[in-house]
């Protein structure tokens, strides 16, 4: 089988994948389940499929896009769900803001939002980043960020800026926020959640408040048809118990809550240390992991770091009867993928599937996400 996610120029072109479709011409192609097929998964597969869209090129002047507009009603934060012009108000934590047109200059104090941002429009009109995103092992911005302006972390320096919209996350400071709220300009919470579709709203939300709004039902679908596909693949089956943990001082497992711990479970995996009562990052030792007892082990940390710690696992004798050991099954995944909150989670999923269930997944191939233009 062969299936390829890819990505026209300008506007995101997107590939929905409709699985009734594709297992009907599978059936009538007279395909068959190969004979390495694992028990593990109960999938049908796919025929040969080449997916691909193409779009317009962008052009200099603005041009309205038609999108439904249904896909806004319901999403917390739009105060009026049927208002697409401007001014448009949003409600959050801090209260109701009001944006009098779409702002030109955007400030991200997370990189997961900066990502998302990133997909939905030209990247000049992100004010700043930070020094971590050009880290290409940590972010998916990393080239786009490396000719951008670059401040440090004084809260000053955003508002120097002045920037006409600052977006937040539920884990900014208050004190940062009050700053800023301050300084008369617009501030934004939205949540970034650990569920790849649990974080369409957060990505609907940001396009209607920088009026982007096809753009982000775009990438919406995308995410929706990328899922979509991963969870026809893994119907049904057993499922592995796969422990996330990396060693920076300590070593740490990544229990329930958490954005690893997430990708593990949508990924047909069960999170081994949230099913061992590990909430959040916590630290273990050796003999937490022998008492975890995983099928598998991942380690989303840069590679130097992991192919130390990878070493230290695979020699200690107490874990010489912990399957993953046992079996070979403990592997480097990139953090950019794990630890970052954004679409580029699905990226992890669909990776970690693949390592998890590599027979369900033969011949499938999964293209990058695309920022705005590309």
């Amino acid at each position: 089988m062969i299936l390829v996610w890819m990505r026209g120029a300008g506007l995101r072109s997107v590939v929905v994948l409709v699985v009734v479709l594709a297992s009907m011409l599978f059936s009538a192609c007279g395909g068959s389940e190969p004979a390495s097929q694992p028990s593990v998964v109960g999938t049908q597969k796919l025929s040969p499929t080449a997916l691909a869209a193409a779009t317009a090129e962008p052009t200099a002047t603005p041009v309205a896009v038609a999108f439904d507009e249904s896909r806004f009603a319901g999403i917390d934060g739009i105060v009026d769900p049927t208002n697409f012009g401007w001014p448009r108000s949003i409600e959050t934590s801090e209260g109701v803001i009001t944006l009098d047109a779409p702002p030109e200059r955007i400030h991200a104090l997370s990189l997961g939002h900066s990502e998302i941002l990133a997909a939905l429009m030209d990247f000049d009109r992100l004010s700043a980043v930070y020094s971590f995103f050009v880290d290409e092992e940590q972010s998916n911005i990393a080239g786009l960020s490396a000719d951008h302006t670059m401040i440090g972390y004084d809260p000053e320096e955003v508002v120097a800026l002045e920037p006409e919209l600052i977006i937040a996350s539920r884990f900014t400071n208050a004190d940062t926020v009050a700053l800023m709220t301050g300084a008369k300009i617009p501030v934004a919470r939205t949540n970034l959640e650990n569920s790849a579709l649990g974080n369409v709203p957060n990505i609907l939300l940001i396009g209607y408040m920088i009026g982007a709004e096809a753009e982000a039902i775009a990438l919406a679908e995308e995410i929706e048809a990328r899922m979509s596909f991963i969870s026809n693949v893994l119907a049904g089956g057993s499922k592995p118990r796969v422990l996330s943990v990396s060693k920076w001082t300590s070593a740490f497992a990544a229990g329930s809550g958490t954005t690893e711990g997430g990708i593990i479970e949508q990924a047909g995996g069960i999170n081994a240390a949230g099913d061992s009562g590990i909430e959040g990052h916590q630290q273990v030792s050796i003999e937490s992991i022998a008492a975890i007892n995983p099928d598998v082990i991942i380690v989303p940390q840069p590679l130097d770091g992991a192919n130390v710690y990878i070493d230290e696992l695979t020699s200690s004798p107490a874990l010489i009867e912990v399957p993953a050991i046992a079996n070979g099954q403990i592997y480097h995944v990139s953090p950019r993928y794990h630890t970052t909150l954004s679409h580029w989670n699905v990226r992890g999923i669909e990776r970690l599937a693949t390592l998890l269930f590599p027979s369900a997944f033969s011949g499938v191939t999964f293209e990058e996400f695309a920022n705005y233009g590309e």
